[in-house]
């Protein structure tokens, strides 16, 4: 009998498992990337209890259809511009927590105590669109866009 490796039962199982473990790495890279490029979408509770989508596209709720792309780089930043004014915003940011599943701001409305918000929440009729370290977006009612930053002149 002539030995080879591929008839080997342990190489074979070796190979196997290097070619899992290669799979696995690949996977992992994979959802790492994204991590970083996916846009932050509504609980899906909430897309099941609004219109679908076409009904959504036809009442002209572009807005909320960009919010919506899973793999998408956010198109609300061309939809509603943030505004370059002093912030007319009443919320004070006290911190951020971006490094978590669910980023997170820290926030005061006036001289109420501080709150946390995760993205979609409301304070004050202010909406929390985005959060990265450091800063956060809200949205008002008229869709404009409002970045608060921490130690900023405004905050």
């Amino acid at each position: 009998m002539i030995w080879t490796p591929g008839t080997d039962w342990r190489v074979r199982t070796a190979l196997a498992f290097a070619l899992a473990a290669a799979a696995f790495a690949v996977r992992a890279t994979i959802v790492t990337l994204r991590a970083h490029t996916v846009a932050a979408a509504l609980p899906m509770a909430d897309v099941l209890s609004t219109q679908s989508v076409s009904t959504a596209a036809a009442s002209g709720d572009l807005l909320r259809l960009a919010e919506l792309a899973p793999f998408g780089a956010s198109r609300a930043d061309a939809v509603a511009p943030i505004s370059n004014a002093a912030p007319a915003i009443p919320i004070t940011l006290e911190g951020t927590i971006a490094g978590a599943e669910q980023p997170a701001a820290i926030c005061r409305l006036g001289g109420t105590a501080a709150r946390i918000l995760h993205i979609g929440d409301t304070l004050g009729g202010w909406r929390l669109q985005q959060v990265a370290p450091g800063r956060a977006v809200f949205i008002d009612a008229a869709s404009q866009r409002h970045e608060l930053r921490l130690n900023s002149a405004g905050n």
